[in-house]
């Protein structure tokens, strides 16, 4: 039996659309362990800043380094399992991008208050996820969306308490969102 062109241009255009869609797919589920890790990361550290703001530096120090290496383990794990590939010197270098970014961006900005120091790196990693959500699914979008959503709420709405906000708020969408990404 033979197939028509259209036949075969059909079955081509039906392979690359589940090759796409196992593409995204395969996005959120290594992306969730890293929503759920961060999540608590914010949990823990926005926690800390509303309750003793004198040592937040310290904190955030501490919680992002231990991301970072969590992150990187992540990563680690995914590639061993076959789900990406084994550059995790990229993932360090893309957060260490990030950090040194938001770093010379208070340098020059000079954040006045808790509130705007806590807002713009949520703010960037918003950015950031809608970024990858234009390549890797449109799930990264929403969640850029809602979280720099909810941060600027927080920030206009609940100043004083900020933070607090962020621990919650933040904290729980981030987590929420590993918990949608794990049902693919």
């Amino acid at each position: 039996m033979s197939i028509s062109p259209q036949q075969a241009t059909e079955a081509l255009l039906d392979i690359e659309r589940a090759q796409r869609r196992a593409f995204v797919l395969r996005g959120y589920e290594v992306g969730a362990p890293h929503f759920l890790l961060w999540g608590a990361i914010w949990f823990v550290g926005y926690g800390l800043t509303e309750a003793f703001p004198a040592r937040a530096g310290l904190y955030w120090i501490v919680l992002s380094l231990g991301g970072t290496l969590g992150g990187y383990l992540l990563g680690k794990a995914a590639a061993a399992r076959g789900l990406v590939s084994r550059d995790g010197w990229r993932y360090l270098a893309a957060v260490g991008s990030t950090v040194a970014f938001m770093l010379l961006t208070y340098a020059i900005m000079q954040p006045r208050d808790s509130a705007q120091l806590g807002a713009f790196p949520a703010l960037l990693v918003s950015f950031l996820y809608v970024l990858a959500g234009i390549w890797k699914g449109t799930r990264w979008i929403v969640v850029g969306i809602v979280v720099a959503g909810l941060t600027m709420a927080g920030y206009e709405l609940l100043p004083e308490h900020f933070n607090l906000w962020m621990a919650l708020v933040g904290g729980g969408a981030l987590v929420s969102t590993g918990l949608w990404f794990r049902r693919v």
